[in-house]
């Protein structure tokens, strides 16, 4: 009966330690068309995180995947910048000779073939005139299929964290979520870890109300761009990446 007292008690502290709460959110700037990026400081006992968000309409603005001119030198927002993007983040995995990680399709054309992988569990699609993040054991390709790329975990799923992600191994995230109701965001983190992201992202009043949460890749290939007024908001990546995602205003 003591060890088990012990185990719930234990289990108590544990799950009063993953409240995280909103302390202060802030506008840094707009986007035209309904576009905003947005940041919330957050609260976990002693811990802290600054979540910031490029929050936008989908009917306004679409997705891009932009494949790097030249890998291992280009930077994220000189990137976008010039591919006519408004906004953006880092994209997907890649290998250290920085061939990509699963699916890649930037413009219609597949850079890089689907791989069945457990951490590359989800997809974000820009199919005809729509986004959406699929699993990836759902995804269908076919010629709608403009842009996309295969990353993960999945980190939210019907509004509420997805099981199993990890606890231990604290790093900066990027993050492409949505409300399911026509907005969509993409977020840069402070260092978390997976299962911390989660529960921010599901945490009430984080901004939005995120649905569905997709893991691209994260650490040194974290950064966040977008040319707002009055300012531009700029969180460099610490390292060189591959592609990135952009977003672009529809015609």
């Amino acid at each position: 009966m003591r060890v088990l007292l012990s185990a719930l008690v234990f289990s108590s502290l544990l799950s009063a330690s993953a409240a995280w709460e909103v302390t202060e959110t802030t506008q840094l700037g707009t986007l035209p068309k309904g576009g905003a990026v947005l940041q919330a400081q957050m609260s976990d006992g002693p811990r802290t995180a600054r979540v910031t968000a490029i929050v936008f309409p989908a009917r306004s603005y679409s997705l891009r995947v932009v494949e790097s001119p030249s890998p291992g030198t280009s930077k994220l927002a000189g990137t976008l910048s010039a591919a006519g993007c408004v906004a953006g983040v880092n994209g997907g995995y890649f290998h250290p000779d920085f061939r990509p990680v699963g699916l890649v399709i930037a413009d219609g054309r597949e850079v890089h073939s689907f791989e069945k992988a457990k951490l590359l569990s989800g997809i974000l699609v820009v199919r005809g005139t729509g986004i959406e993040i699929v699993r990836a054991s759902r995804f269908k390709n076919s010629a709608e299929v403009r842009e996309a790329i295969q990353c993960g975990p999945m980190l939210v799923e019907n509004g509420r964290p997805t099981a199993g992600l990890n606890a231990e191994r604290p790093a900066r995230r990027t993050v492409v979520a949505t409300d399911g109701r026509g907005q969509w965001a993409l977020i840069y983190i402070t260092s978390v870890t997976l299962a911390d992201a989660a529960r921010i992202l599901t945490t009430h009043g984080a901004l939005r109300e995120w649905t569905t949460a997709l893991n691209l890749d994260g650490g040194s290939s974290s950064g966040l761009w977008a040319a707002t007024t009055p300012a531009a908001v700029s969180l460099p990546e610490f390292g060189h990446v591959r592609n990135y995602i952009g977003i672009v205003p529809r015609l």
